[in-house]
């Protein structure tokens, strides 16, 4: 299993702008909006920052509710720009063939944002179908799952479009989730079938469409991004910023010491109200960030099933399990015991 002081989750102030510059559009100021999530305007001049995944799911629900459309999460795809997916978008239309272009897509996707994990497979083979390449997001937090795995693919499909040039839609789309009244803006957007209550979500398409050239390759520009996409990826892998520091050493206090603000500031070599700040900047209280380290860490200790409930309540930092599924349920809407069942039935998560 992969380890908890990996698990923080984020998104660059780059993708944060792309749901920002869509509602603004639809008259909805920004800086409104990050008032309601307690962030700054002036973050927004700082692309290359990460914001806590929990200050963007806030927002992009605040969206739905400010616009009434239940489809903001298709619609967020189809507006996608280079520039939202900062130094990523611009490796990927510097590579020279599609097959370049989203392997380092699924290699880089975190440096966007680290809400779930992104896959390039084959297909199995069908009876009387060329061979299709299955590129899937396999979402890592519970909240907003449909809106962001339907700005995730509907995003794909729109870049795919642009950075190659192809009119060419999907085989077929899958969603976890189950059918929702009106499919027209699905047909729409990726004019093929759409399938729902999968094991997966994911876009499906022909393996030959992975030879496609882009038009905008630059190998010597390609060659000093990925350097620079390297260099970010390590550094947001050893955890540098404070949000990261902050949550890795969190998790390991709190079997023993349990959730306290100055011996985490201790620990980070900052002064408590510094540390406060520091969050602040990043959207987030100290309460939040317990209690999103605690979900992060619980969801993982889950999937383990060697681990007791009690056993999970004492590594997150409560007295008893029945605090732990009070929250987990406040979090999820389900019972741990409900949430391991559906581990092996994954088009039954919410």
């Amino acid at each position: 299993m992969e380890s908890p002081a990996s698990l923080a989750s984020s998104v660059s102030v780059a993708y944060l702008q792309g749901l920002l510059d869509y509602l603004e559009r639809q008259g909805f100021a920004s800086a409104d909006l990050l008032a309601k999530v307690q962030l700054s305007p002036s973050l927004l001049g700082q692309r290359d920052q990460r914001v806590a995944a929990s200050a963007y799911l806030e927002l992009l629900a605040e969206g739905v509710r400010l616009t009434g459309d239940q489809q903001l999460g298709l619609h967020l795809g189809e507006a996608i720009r280079p520039g939202y997916y900062g130094v990523l978008g611009y490796l990927i239309m510097s590579c020279a063939t599609l097959s370049d272009a989203l392997h380092r897509q699924a290699r880089y996707a975190s440096l966007v944002g680290n809400l779930g994990r992104v896959e390039l497979d084959e297909e199995p083979p069908r009876p009387g179908l060329e061979p299709q390449v299955v590129h899937s997001w396999h979402p890592s937090l519970p909240q907003h799952q449909r809106l962001h795995a339907e700005e995730t693919l509907a995003g794909w499909v729109t870049f795919g479009h642009w950075i190659s040039g192809l009119t060419v839609p999907p085989t077929e789309v899958r969603f976890q989730y189950p059918a929702p009244a009106d499919t027209s803006e699905y047909q729409r957007i990726f004019r093929c079938p759409v399938l729902f209550e999968q094991a997966d979500n994911a876009l499906v398409f022909p393996k030959r469409l992975l030879a496609t050239p882009l038009g905008q390759a630059d190998a010597q520009l390609r060659q000093l991004l990925d350097a620079h996409a390297d260099r970010l990826l390590g550094q947001l892998k050893q955890g540098h910023s404070v949000l990261d520091r902050a949550r890795h050493e969190l998790a390991l206090q709190l079997p023993e010491q349990g959730a306290d603000l100055e011996l985490l500031a201790q620990t980070l070599q900052l002064s408590p109200r510094t540390l406060q700040r520091r969050l602040r900047e990043a959207g987030l209280s100290f309460s939040q960030l317990l209690d999103e380290t605690r979900e992060q860490l619980v969801l993982h200790y889950l999937r383990d099933p060697a681990l007791e409930l009690a056993e999970i309540a004492f590594l997150v930092g409560f007295s008893e399990a029945g605090s732990l599924a009070r929250a987990f349920r406040r979090w999820t809407g389900q019972s741990p015991g409900a949430y391991r069942q559906n581990l092996a039935d994954p088009a039954s998560l919410p």
